[in-house]
């Protein structure tokens, strides 16, 4: 596989990870401790899993994770940053193709459409 492609394979897969976009742009409205995290993001992952998820996202760049006298605070990095506007044009255009071709609901536009 391309270098290239291989590099946004694995920026996908990352935020494909169970509630990373929910911390992703949760954390695009402001710095938040864990708790606040946890009050904001709905459904509410489980402690363990909002725990494993910020791992996972500080580990890949995207979030940082300041400890202020035992009262840590998480905020996106300068690339997690960068990352969200890109996963909210990224979200819609889903989101049209998905009004379009529905999985298990495929409307046909005639030359897509099965034969007799």
């Amino acid at each position: 596989m391309d270098d290239d492609l291989q590099d946004a394979q694995d920026a996908i897969k990352l935020c494909a990870q169970r509630w990373s976009l929910e911390i992703l742009t949760t954390l695009g409205q402001r710095p938040m401790r864990f708790s606040e995290l946890l009050r904001e993001i709905r459904p509410a992952p489980s402690s363990k899993s909002l725990n494993d998820a910020l791992r996972r996202l500080r580990d890949g760049g995207l979030v940082h994770h300041v400890d202020d006298a035992g009262a840590g605070t998480y905020t996106l990095t300068a690339a997690g940053t960068h990352l969200l506007p890109l996963l909210s044009s990224f979200m819609r255009e889903i989101r049209r193709w998905s009004e379009t071709y529905r999985v298990g609901c495929v409307r046909s536009t005639g030359a897509d459409a099965a034969p007799a």
